[in-house]
């Protein structure tokens, strides 16, 4: 996330809004509504980049011109690797390769946090493959500024996916009473889950991994119940700016720690993430591993799959053994929770095992340990720093 960049405290955020929630209410036409946000957007980047959202305007030109080349078939392999390339450079360049001479607070700086930023990564994968795949034509310029660089979603996601941007266009318009008051009630709530309730838990309990014994144990589960209300409090903001505005803007959380296991945890948490995950990396892999293993073995094949997707899912946080850990560690407790459902369903048959999933004994141990299980996920980030 780039909240330390992207503040809440500070005005260009609010001031945004506020031009947004104006224009975006009074103009109509879909064309021209698309204009005037890729306008609001671009001058929040530029209130951050300062000028150096010059040749971030020339690079969104010319990845609307690949995405043309895409789309009308001219060079369509080169258009994609040019377009897979610089995202790859952005993105490692975000996460930490080495560059002498940068201070962290400059606007050169920041222009590379803002595009080379986890979440625009994903988002130029979604638009390339919807265009690449036929699902979609290539957007036009401000459609691809507004996909790529929502002011109200760079600080911390939702990643969109370019279907569902699309589908969500035909809606901009069709905002009512009650979207207002949600979209109000959403902010305010992110705003205190954020300012109150995430910053008591910090400055109460938190030490930044510095703990140690029972008090590290502690922490971890404290770490994890802040990190859902501060994260999510971001989305909560930017589904109620969506609400506001009129742009589609998905939900992302549904009370995952809750979750009876970690597949239903990840159908809960960051569901943006885990479903770019699952259309990107899942699905792709079980396929190939199934087709070239002649059909056989399905739960090797999406065991391999699960693994693998997580492990890229803990590089995607950050490029270091940590987080590879971490990806280890979810990877390794998916298909945990597959083979054990599979042996389950067939040592129980179907009607014993919707009585066993009903039992309300059952789901509340399956739930701490679930809970108690993802605490332990972020035992790297503590070893690492002690």
């Amino acid at each position: 996330m780039t909240e330390g960049l992207i503040s809440l405290n500070a005005p260009p955020f609010w001031i945004t809004l506020a031009a947004a929630i104006v224009a975006l209410n009074l103009i109509n036409g879909r064309e021209i509504r698309q204009t005037a946000f890729a306008a609001i957007n671009l001058g929040f980047v530029s209130a951050l980049a300062e000028w150096y959202v010059v040749p971030l305007l020339g690079a969104l030109v010319v990845m609307w011109l690949l995405l043309r080349a895409v789309q009308n078939r001219f060079a369509p392999s080169t258009a994609k690797l040019v377009l897979a390339a610089a995202t790859l450079w952005l993105f490692l360049l975000h996460k930490g390769l080495p560059l002498p001479a940068l201070p962290s607070g400059s606007a050169f700086a920041n222009l590379l946090s803002l595009v080379g930023i986890s979440f625009v990564t994903l988002r130029v994968v979604e638009v390339v493959r919807a265009v690449a795949d036929g699902r979609h034509r290539a957007p036009s310029f401000p459609m691809l500024v507004n996909y790529l660089l929502p002011f109200h979603m760079l600080a911390a996601g939702p990643v969109q996916a370019y279907d569902d941007f699309v589908a969500g266009l035909a809606d901009a318009n069709a905002r009512s009473a009650r979207d207002v008051l949600t979209g109000a009630e959403r902010i305010a709530w992110g705003l205190f889950k954020k300012f109150v309730i995430a910053a008591m838990l910090k400055e109460t309990f938190l030490t930044d991994f510095r703990s140690h014994g029972l008090y590290m144990w502690i922490e971890l589960q404290v770490f994890l119940v802040w990190l859902y209300i501060d994260f999510s409090a971001y989305s909560d903001i930017a589904f109620g700016i969506g609400r506001l505005i009129g742009v589609a803007t998905p939900e992302n959380f549904k009370n995952p720690l809750f979750a009876r296991n970690l597949i239903d945890f990840w159908e809960r948490w960051h569901i943006s993430l885990s479903m770019f995950i699952r259309r990107n990396l899942f699905i792709p892999i079980q396929l190939f591993l199934m087709r070239n293993g002649g059909g056989s073995r399905r739960l090797l094949c999406a065991a391999v799959a699960i693994f693998v997707a997580f492990e890229v899912c803990g590089l995607w946080h950050g490029p270091s053994l940590v987080w590879l850990a971490w990806g280890a560690l979810h990877g390794l407790g998916l298909m945990a929770v597959r083979a054990y459902s599979d042996v389950l369903e067939r040592a129980l048959g179907p009607r014993r095992m919707k009585i066993y999933l009903a039992s309300p004994k059952v789901r509340v141990a399956a739930t701490l340990v679930t809970f108690e299980y993802l605490a332990i996920t972020f035992l790297p980030l503590f070893l690492a720093s002690s």
